[in-house]
């Protein structure tokens, strides 16, 4: 839970690649947050075998609850 109450809290659900990306990098343009999700996915090498291990897709366009759980765990929450 967030500590000031004018912020939103987190809720592990699916969201769509562009929504999860815009909460971590809320305010700049959708594609360049989106591409700065991937890099930090790709340099976490531990959340990227966490990643394939539940058989994350590249080519859906939502990341699934699983797999939003496993990036807060790695990356923190946004």
């Amino acid at each position: 839970m967030k500590d000031n109450l004018n912020e939103d809290i987190f809720y592990l659900r699916s969201y769509s690649k562009v929504e999860l990306a815009m909460l971590y990098a809320p305010g700049i343009c959708a594609s360049i947050a989106l591409q700065r999700l991937y890099r930090w996915i790709r340099k976490n090498k531990d959340l990227t075998y966490e990643l394939q291990r539940v058989g994350y897709n590249k080519h859906r366009h939502v990341f699934l609850k699983r797999e939003v759980e496993l990036i807060a765990h790695f990356l923190g929450e946004p």
